[in-house]
């Protein structure tokens, strides 16, 4: 049996090994017209031939296996079959078809050869398992040839790797998987060729440093590439271990035949258990996760349900072909707001808070329900929704113990800053009674302007409790109602003085607020009390504002200044003491009949 070569491509031009051209007396070398080779063809095949190769061309087969008649040198027509195999291009132009000719003669039988290319072709459509297909093989080349020692290796380029799924060895046990050495199996990975390897044959290889000796040593070993299109992806190998059994070029011609047409079926079938293996993995997957999915088409129905939502929704089984707002939650129409059906419309995930229903629609907790597209991806259409569900009833009740947690400690502060509030609002009350009681001015004074001091203290727990925020209060609103307290206590009925107050900064805590007012207090107090004559007209001026990294408190007033010998000077030690508490700078500027102005700077952060 003789085995060749020939390459077509869609131009119209063949290629023809040499040793075939010879063969059939073809003269000429290199591409010729494929109307030259069919005169090489019995006139009744020529046309089921171009059938068949048309048939690859135009409509994406990817083999084809005839029998037709050629015409040999001598003028005489001999039985061939051929398998032509498409060999994929980047193009449509880049197509070729990869042709194996096998000439045959009296040493082994058309029909033999027919039987075993059928039973070859058969196991792509009746074997799914990868190494019952191997057996199978294995058990058709024996048919053909001496095999008992028969392995086949697959070489996985990503990772680099030389696998033995069939080995049938009487010394060796199947290897395990190793990366590409310099075995025989690698010699035929690397130069894509068919070898028979003789003793002598390999003692000249090995010397030559290309191969070198793995498992028991052998007589004769045949070694044959497994091809798809032009990617070498396997090697199928029989060797025997005894003088009484040696190999010819025969038997490795038709070990080359029978691997040609089997790649196909052994690629196939790698392709089928790697796609086997992702589905899987991806049921193995969807099973074990422990939150809910469910896979809806896009009127709603279940179309998939994982082992989680059959769990939860037990009282509503079987879900599969049900509405999701029927098995879920109990109801005859879609629930509102709805994010699969939001996603439905603009194909965009969305989620929502979804309460977790049991029997009799009674709810039992809470479902964080998040809506994911279901794309076709062939075609790119929308095809259905995926919800993925987590159960968030022990957070929610966590969260809503906080809430109420949170509740109950804000109204307890409310409470302790009223009762402050009230606290200091009776020390006032005491220290007024008290001043009434005085004989002493001086003494009497001293009580009011510690009254007021404690009003400025009370005034921030009050703001306080009627504040949302229990930390931070609105300086604006605090130093307003201060200084009309101030303003009824020193000028009761006067209209002749007057204040303005301008506030443009952040809401203040407790910890400034309190110095802030009493360092107003104080100052405002010198300004009504030493600031103007009986009768005379004038202005107190209050601001406070945000300069950069500092807090800026401005009091001033337009009256006849600050005397030198000022009587009290206990408020404005106060004044300096809460200064330094606050990490700030005091200035005070005083002119004769132009007013004085108090700035008071200290470091401020949001």
């Amino acid at each position: 049996m003789h085995i060749f070569h020939y390459l077509i491509n869609t131009s119209g031009k063949i290629w023809v090994e040499g040793k075939l051209g010879q063969r059939v007396g073809l003269e000429k070398k290199g591409w010729l017209d494929l109307n030259q080779w069919l005169n090489f063809l019995h006139p009744e095949d020529q046309s089921r031939f171009l059938s068949a190769v048309n048939m690859l061309l135009e409509r994406d087969s990817h083999t084809a296996t005839l029998t037709y008649r050629i015409k040999t040198r001598a003028d005489e027509y001999l039985e061939v079959s051929d398998q032509l195999q498409l060999v994929p291009g980047k193009s449509a132009k880049g197509k070729l078809l990869f042709g194996c000719l096998l000439l045959k003669d009296k040493s082994l039988s058309s029909e033999k050869i027919q039987q075993a290319l059928y039973e070859v072709a058969q196991l792509s459509v009746e074997t799914e398992n990868l190494r019952e297909l191997l057996r199978h093989l294995h058990k058709i080349i024996k048919s053909l040839m001496p095999a008992e020692n028969f392995y086949v290796a697959l070489y996985d380029k990503k990772n680099r790797l030389i696998s033995f799924p069939y080995f049938i060895d009487q010394y060796d046990a199947p290897p395990a998987p190793y990366a590409p050495g310099r075995g025989l199996t690698e010699l035929v990975l690397k130069t894509g060729q068919p070898y028979l390897i003789t003793p002598e044959l390999f003692q000249e290889l090995e010397m030559q440093g290309r191969v070198e000796s793995v498992g028991a040593p052998s007589i004769d070993w045949l070694g044959v590439p497994l091809k798809y299109g032009e990617e070498v992806f396997g090697v199928m190998a029989v060797q025997s271990y005894t003088e009484g059994l040696r190999y010819s070029q025969e038997h490795l011609n038709i070990l080359s035949f029978v691997a040609n047409h089997a790649a196909l079926v052994i690629k196939k079938n790698l392709a089928e258990e790697a796609r086997r293996e992702v589905e899987n993995l991806m049921i193995d997957t969807f099973a074990s996760i422990q939150d809910g999915i469910s896979l809806l088409d896009t009127n709603l129905n279940i179309i998939k349900v994982n082992p989680t939502m059959e769990k939860w929704y037990c009282h509503a089984l079987p879900l599969i072909g049900k509405k999701c707002y029927q098995a879920y939650h109990g109801r005859q129409e879609a629930c509102h707001p709805c994010p699969s059906l939001r996603t439905l419309k603009t194909g965009q995930p969305a989620s929502e808070i979804v309460p977790k229903t049991g029997p009799g629609g009674k709810v039992v907790g809470w479902l964080d329900l998040f809506a994911f597209p279901l794309i076709e991806h062939r075609t790119g259409e929308l095809k259905g929704v995926i919800e993925y569900v987590r159960d968030i009833t022990e957070q929610k009740k966590a969260q809503d113990k906080l809430v109420a947690s949170l509740k109950e400690k804000e109204i307890l502060l409310k409470e302790i800053h009223h009762r402050v509030k009230n606290n200091m609002q009776i020390i006032s009350s005491l220290l007024h009674l008290q001043a009434n009681r005085l004989k002493n001015l001086e003494a009497a004074e001293a009580l009011k302007q510690c009254q007021n001091r404690i009003r400025a203290m009370a005034l921030v727990h009050e703001r306080l409790y009627r504040e949302e925020n229990l930390a931070r209060i609105d300086f604006k609103e605090y130093a307003d109602q201060l200084l009309v307290h101030l303003f009824q206590s020193f000028l009761p009925g006067s209209k002749d003085i007057s204040f303005s107050l301008q506030v443009d900064a952040p809401f203040l805590t407790i910890d400034i607020a309190i110095p802030l007012g009493l360092i107003t207090t104080e100052l405002v107090t010198n300004s009504l009390k030493h600031a103007f004559a009986p009768g005379q007209a004038g202005e107190v001026f209050v601001s406070l504002k945000k300069e950069e990294n500092s807090l800026v408190l401005k009091i001033s007033d337009n009256g006849k200044g600050l005397p030198e010998d000022i009587p009290e000077k206990f408020g404005l030690e106060i004044v300096r003491l809460l200064t330094a508490q606050l990490s700030g700078a005091l200035k005070i500027q005083s002119r004769k009949g132009k007013g004085t102005e108090a700035e008071v700077i200290f470091p401020f952060q949001d």
